[in-house]
C-alpha cells in the first residue's frame, strides 16, 4: 500500500499527473480506509490532469469533516474553488471566491480566479445567446481586476451590442481602439464591431465611414461590404422612410386637374395587418432593430400563418440578427426543405444556416455544413473563415468542458483551415496542449507565438505565463525558474507566480536529487523557503533528506529533529522522518544511536524495507555482521531483488570472510548488467580476497569508468598495482637455545609478478651459522627459487627450494630441500593443502653433519565458516634418511572475541610418534602429546605501527622423557614508512617442561631443566 502511495507522489512530483490520479485511486481500492488521508492530495491530482468536475465532490466531502484543522479548511477550500473554475461550473466558482476575496481582500490570486469565473461565465452566456447576461458578468470581471479592462473591453462591448444595446457599445469600442498596445488583428476585429454597433444604433453615416475603413482593410469580408451597404442606404434614406412608415396615399395638390383625375383614379387598396406588420418588421430590419423585426414578423405570421412561407428566410435571418440564431436553425432547416427553392435561394439560406449554426455555438453541426459549402468552392474566403471560426468555437466550448486534448485538436483544424490565423489562435492552441497533458508540445508553441512583433504587453505577459506553466509542467524546471523569476520581477505581490516559482524550485531540487546531485538538491530546496517561506514545513523532510544525501549528516539532524516533534505526524509521515533521523545518525558515525531508531520503526511496521536496510548497514559498520546477515535476508524474503539487500548481505559475507557468497549474492545484479559502483566495488573485492587480483583489476577499472576518481576503486588498484611491484625482503634472526646452541640466519629473496597477479616467482638466497656448546660448528650457504601460481578460483601451487651447501668441520657437502604445497580452494569455508618437503629434521648441526633429512608428505584442512572461527586439521608422514619414520598431526579450534584489535582465543592439540628412538641430532622421543590453550592479539597501535602478540601455554608429555608446562610467546611490532617499505622487529620464546636441555637427549627424572629457545629477528620490505 505505501509503494503504491509512494509512486503516486513520485508520478505528482514529475509532474505526471494522470498516472498519479491512477497509482491514487488503485491506493484507495486496495485499502479504502486510507481515503481521509490522501483524499485531498487524490483531488489534487485529478483537478491537475484536466478531471477538475470528478475533484469537486471529494474536496466537499473533505470540507464535510468536523475535524478538519484550519489551514487544511483553507486549502481545501481554495483548491475547490479553483476546480469549480477549471470545470466551468462558473456560478459556483464565483460564489467560492467571492468568500475568498471577502476574506482576504488583498489576495490578488484570488482576485484574479473570481475574474476568471465571471469571464468564463460571461462566455458560457454568449455561447447560449444570453447577451445582456454576458455582458453584466463582463462587467463584473473588470470591477474586480480592474487592471483587465484592456483585455476584456472587445468582448464585453460585443455583448453589450449583442444584447440589443449597440448604443451604449460604441464609446467602448472606441475606447478600446485608443489603447495602442494592441495587435492589428485585435484593432481589425475592434473597428468591425464599431461598424456594426454604430449600424444597429442608427448612426448611419459614422457607420458608412466605419464600414469603408473595415472593406479597405479586408476586401473579401461579405459582412461588411453589406454592412456598408446598409449602412449608405440608411443615411440616404429621408427620415420618415428611413423611419420605415407606410400609410395612405398622399393628398392631391388641390388643382381641379388634379381633382379631376384622382376622382377618375380609384384609391389604392389598403394593407392588410398582417402586411403591415410585414412591412414595419422590413423597416426595423432596415434600421438594425432586430429584436423589433422579429417581433413584428412574429406578429404577422399569428394574424395570418400563410404569410410564413413569404417571410420564412426574412424572419430567420432577423432571428439570428437579434441574438438568438439557435431559434433561426430550425426556420432555416423548413426552408430547406421545399422543394420548389430557387438554386440561387437555396445556396443563400444554407450559408444562412451555417452561420447561425456558428452564431448558436453548435459548432460540431457548423463544421460539417461550412466544410460542405468550402468543397463546393474551395476559393470562398468567407467560408474558410467561417470554418476556422467554428472550429475555433468547437475548440472553446471543448476547453469549457475540460476536454483538453480535442480542444487542441479543434484548434489545429481552425489553423490549418486558415493558416492567417496561426499567430491570433496560437496562444490558445497552446493553452489547450498543455492543459491537456501534453506541456512539452506548448513550449515551441508559446515561445512562436512571443517572437511575433504585434501582440500587446498584455497578450505577451499572458504568453509569458502560459509558457512558464508550460515548462514547469513539463518539468523543464531549469527554464521555468528564470521565466517566473521574470515574472515575479514585474509583479512582486503576484501570489500565483511566487507560488509557482516556489514549485519550479521544488521541481528542480527533486530532479536534481535523482540525478544524485543532493548538495545542488538542498540549494535549489533552500532558494524554494526564500521565495515562499510557508513552504518550508511541507517540504523540511525531503530538504533534511538532501542535506543527508549530500553528505552532511550532522546537519540534517537537527532539521529531523524538528520534524519529529510536531504532534501532528501521522504515523506514516512519523516513519518517514524516523528513517531519515537514523540515517543521519549512521551517516554521522553515530551507528549504536541508530540502529534502536531504526528498531523503533520495525516495531511499528515489521517488514519495512528501508528499515531493514538501514539496521542492515549500521550493523555492517560496527561489524555486527550475523545480526546485519539476518535484516538483509528478511528484506530478501520480501523483495527477492532488492539491489541494497543484496548488496547489503554481500557486504556482510565479505566482512565474515566468505567473498565467494559475497560474490554469489551480487551475481544477479552483476548478471542484470548493473553497473552501480558499489556492486562493482563488492566485486572488485571479493575477487581481490578469493586471490584473483585480475579479475578485482577489471572490476574496479570498469567501476572508475563509470565513476571516474571514485576513491575506494583508486585505492584498491593502487594496492594491486603495489603487489605487482617486485619485492626485496631482507630478514636476520638469531636463536639461542637452553642447550647452548646457537643459530644465525640471513635471508634475501626478490620477487617478480606477472600475469595480472597470478604468477609470483623469485630468487632468493640464505646463511645459516650454528655453533655452542658441543654441538659442531656448521654453516649453510643457500641458493635457490620462490613462486606461486592461481591457476582459476579453486587452484594454486606454491614452492620453494634450495640448493644448499653445508660447510662442516671435516667435510662439505651440498645438498637439496624443497617445501611445496598444492592447494585446493572449493568453497569460502574449506581450503584443502598437499604438502610435499625434502628438510632438515631440526635446527641441530648434529643431525646437518650425519646428513639426516626427513621426506615429507602431509595434508591440511582448514574450515572457516567465517572471519570470526576457524578449525584446522594437519597431518605429515615423515621418512627420515636413517631410516626412521614419523607420524604426526595437529587439531586447532580458535574463535575471534573481538575487532580492531583483534582478539582470538583457541585450544591446539599436537601428536606425533616415531617408528624408532635414534639419537642422530633431532628430536626424536617415541611418542609426544601436548595440549595448549592459545590467545593472539593484533591491531594497529598508531599510525603507520601495528602489532602481534601471540602466546600458547599448557601441558606436554613426552615417552621417554617426563611431562609438564609448555608455552610459546612472541611479539611482532612493525614501521610503514610507505606503501612501498615497511620495516619490523620481532622475538619469540619457547618453553618445554616435556624435553630436555641436556644436549636435546631425553630427561632423566631427576633432570629440572627445561628446553628453551629464544629468538629475535627483523625484516625489511621493499618494493621498486
Amino acid at each position: 500500500m505505501d509503494a503504491v502511495i509512494g509512486a503516486a507522489r513520485a508520478a505528482a512530483e514529475r509532474g505526471e499527473s494522470g498516472e498519479a490520479v491512477a497509482s491514487f485511486r488503485r491506493a484507495l481500492e486496495l485499502d479504502p480506509a486510507r481515503r481521509q488521508q490522501i483524499g485531498r492530495e487524490y483531488a489534487d491530482q485529478l483537478a491537475y490532469s484536466g478531471k477538475p468536475q470528478q475533484a469537486v465532490p471529494i474536496y466537499r466531502e473533505i470540507l464535510g469533516r468536523p475535524d478538519l484543522p484550519p489551514e487544511e479548511r483553507q486549502r481545501t477550500t481554495r483548491n475547490l474553488a479553483f476546480a469549480l473554475l477549471w470545470s466551468s461550473q462558473f456560478e459556483e466558482a464565483i460564489r467560492a471566491w467571492e468568500q475568498i476575496v471577502q476574506a482576504a481582500p488583498g489576495d490578488a490570486e484570488a482576485r484574479k480566479a473570481l475574474s476568471d469565473a465571471f469571464v468564463g461565465a460571461a462566455r458560457q452566456a454568449a455561447e447560449r445567446s444570453r447577451n445582456a447576461d454576458a455582458a453584466g458578468f463582463f462587467r463584473r470581471a473588470i470591477d474586480t481586476a480592474p487592471q483587465r479592462r484592456p483585455e476584456l473591453l472587445p468582448e464585453y462591448a460585443d455583448q453589450l451590442a449583442y444584447a440589443g444595446q449597440p448604443a451604449q457599445a460604441v464609446p467602448l469600442y472606441r475606447e478600446a481602439l485608443s489603447q495602442g498596445s494592441r495587435s492589428e488583428q485585435e484593432l481589425r476585429r475592434i473597428r468591425r464591431g464599431l461598424a456594426f454597433a454604430l449600424l444597429w444604433s442608427g448612426q448611419f453615416p459614422e457607420a458608412a465611414a466605419a464600414f469603408e475603413e473595415v472593406v479597405r482593410q479586408a476586401p473579401d469580408d461579405p459582412e461588411a461590404r453589406k454592412g456598408l451597404a446598409d449602412a449608405q442606404a440608411g443615411a440616404a434614406r429621408p427620415p420618415a422612410a428611413a423611419g420605415g412608415g407606410t400609410g395612405p396615399a398622399p393628398a392631391g395638390s388641390g388643382t381641379p386637374g388634379a381633382t379631376a383625375d384622382a376622382a377618375r383614379t380609384p384609391s389604392p387598396a389598403q394593407p392588410t395587418p398582417a402586411e403591415a406588420a410585414i412591412a414595419a418588421a422590413r423597416a426595423a430590419a432596415g434600421r438594425g432593430a432586430n429584436k423589433e423585426a422579429v417581433s413584428q414578423f412574429e406578429r404577422a405570421i399569428a394574424l395570418d400563418p400563410s404569410k410564413r412561407r413569404e417571410i420564412a428566410r426574412e424572419y430567420a435571418d432577423q432571428l439570428a440578427y437579434s441574438g438568438e440564431p439557435g431559434k433561426a436553425v430550425p426556420v432555416y432547416r423548413d426552408v430547406l426543405s421545399r422543394g420548389d427553392l430557387s438554386s440561387e435561394e437555396r445556396r443563400r439560406t444554407t450559408r444562412a444556416l451555417a452561420f447561425a449554426l456558428l452564431w448558436s455555438s453548435q459548432f460540431q453541426e457548423a463544421i460539417e455544413a461550412w466544410n460542405d459549402i468550402l468543397r463546393a468552392n474551395r476559393d470562398d474566403a468567407e467560408a474558410r473563415k467561417a470554418l476556422s471560426d467554428a472550429y475555433m468555437g468547437a475548440a472553446r466550448q471543448a476547453a469549457e468542458r475540460s476536454r483538453n486534448a480535442q480542444a487542441a485538436d479543434f484548434f489545429h483544424s481552425a489553423i490549418d483551415t486558415a493558416p492567417q490565423r496561426r499567430q491570433e489562435l496560437l496562444p490558445e492552441y497552446a493553452d489547450q496542449i498543455a492543459y491537456s497533458g501534453e506541456p512539452a508540445r506548448a513550449v515551441p508553441l508559446y515561445r512562436e507565438a512571443l517572437r511575433s512583433g504585434d501582440r500587446s504587453p498584455q497578450e505577451n505577459q499572458r504568453l509569458r505565463r502560459g509558457l512558464a506553466f508550460a515548462l514547469l509542467w513539463s518539468n523543464q524546471y531549469r527554464e521555468a525558474i528564470p521565466a517566473w523569476q521574470a515574472i515575479l520581477r514585474q509583479n512582486p505581490r503576484d501570489s500565483e507566480a511566487r507560488k509557482a516559482l516556489s514549485d519550479a524550485l521544488v521541481g528542480a531540487a527533486r530532479q536534481t536529487a535523482g540525478q544524485g546531485r543532493s548538495a545542488e538538491a538542498a540549494t535549489l530546496f533552500e532558494r524554494a523557503f526564500a521565495v515562499l517561506p510557508a513552504r518550508r514545513q511541507e517540504l523540511l523532510r525531503e530538504y533534511a533528506e538532501q542535506v543527508l544525501y549530500a553528505g552532511q549528516p550532522a546537519r540534517a539532524i537537527p532539521l529531523l529533529q524538528e520534524i519529529l516533534q510536531r504532534p501532528d505526524l501521522d504515523p506514516k509521515e512519523r516513519r518517514d522522518a524516523q528513517l531519515g533521523f537514523a540515517r543521519a545518525l549512521a551517516w554521522s558515525g553515530q551507528q549504536a544511536a541508530a540502529i534502536p531508531v531504526f528498531t523503533e520503526i520495525l516495531q511499528a511496521f515489521p517488514n519495512d524495507v528501508e528499515a531493514l536496510i538501514g539496521r542492515g548497514n549500521a550493523l555492517n559498520d560496527i561489524t555486527e555482521h550475523k545480526p546485519a546477515l539476518a535484516d538483509f535476508e528478511a528484506v530478501l524474503r520480501l523483495q527477492p531483488a532488492n539491489a541494497d539487500a543484496l548488496r547489503g548481505a554481500a557486504t556482510a559475507e565479505r566482512s565474515m570472510g566468505r567473498p565467494r557468497a559475497a560474490l554469489a549474492r551480487i551475481e544477479p545484479l552483476l548478471a542484470a548488467g548493473d553497473r552501480n559502483p558499489a556492486t562493482l566495488m563488492i566485486a572488485a573485492q571479493a575477487r581481490r580476497e578469493m586471490g584473483r587480483p585480475d579479475l578485482s583489476q577489471s572490476y574496479a577499472e570498469t567501476l572508475l569508468a563509470r565513476k571516474p576518481g571514485d576513491e575506494g576503486a583508486q585505492r584498491l588498484l593502487e594496492q594491486l598495482f603495489l603487489e605487482r611491484r617486485p619485492l626485496t625482503t631482507i630478514e636476520a634472526w638469531h636463536a639461542r637455545r637452553s642447550d647452548d646452541l646457537a643459530i644465525s640466519t640471513l635471508l634475501l629473496s626478490h620477487e617478480l609478478t606477472f600475469n595480472n597477479g597470478l604468477t609470483k616467482f623469485g630468487p632468493q638466497g640464505r646463511i645459516m651459522h650454528f655453533e655452542g656448546g658441543d654441538f659442531p660448528t656448521v654453516d649453510i650457504y643457500s641458493i635457490g627459487l620462490a613462486g606461486r601460481h592461481r591457476f582459476d578460483d579453486f587452484l594454486e601451487f606454491k614452492s620453494s627450494f634450495f640448493l644448499n651447501i653445508e660447510d662442516e668441520p671435516d667435510d662439505q657437502d651440498v645438498m637439496f630441500t624443497h617445501e611445496t604445497t598444492f592447494s585446493l580452494i572449493p568453497s569460502d569455508a574449506l581450503r584443502l593443502d598437499i604438502n610435499l618437503a625434502r628438510r632438515y629434521p631440526d635446527e641441530n648441526s648434529r643431525s646437518i653433519v650425519n646428513d639426516v633429512f626427513a621426506d615429507d608428505f602431509g595434508f591440511a584442512v582448514d574450515y572457516t565458516p567465517d572471519n570470526a572461527f576457524r578449525v584446522s586439521g594437519r597431518g605429515i608422514y615423515s621418512h627420515y634418511s636413517d631410516g626412521n619414520e614419523r607420524l604426526w598431526g595437529q587439531a586447532e579450534i580458535a574463535k575471534r572475541l573481538s575487532a580492531d584489535p583483534y582478539l582470538w582465543i583457541g585450544a591446539r592439540y599436537t601428536a606425533f610418534d616415531f617408528a624408532k628412538v635414534l639419537d642422530n641430532g633431532y628430536w626424536n622421543p617415541d611418542r609426544y602429546q601436548a595440549l595448549e590453550a592459545s590467545i593472539q592479539l593484533y591491531g594497529t597501535l598508531a599510525e603507520r605501527w601495528t602489532y602481534d602478540l601471540q602466546g600458547a601455554a599448557g601441558y606436554g608429555w613426552s615417552e621417554p622423557g617426563t611431562g609438564g608446562f609448555v608455552s610459546y610467546a612472541s611479539a611482532r611490532l612493525a614501521y610503514e614508512f610507505a606503501p612501498q617499505a615497511s620495516f619490523a622487529l620481532y622475538a619469540n620464546h619457547t618453553l618445554s617442561y616435556a624435553r630436555s636441555s641436556d644436549n636435546d637427549a631425553f630427561a632423566p627424572a631427576q633432570d629440572d631443566e627445561p628446553w628453551s629457545r629464544f629468538a629475535v629477528g627483523a625484516q625489511l620490505r621493499l618494493r621498486w
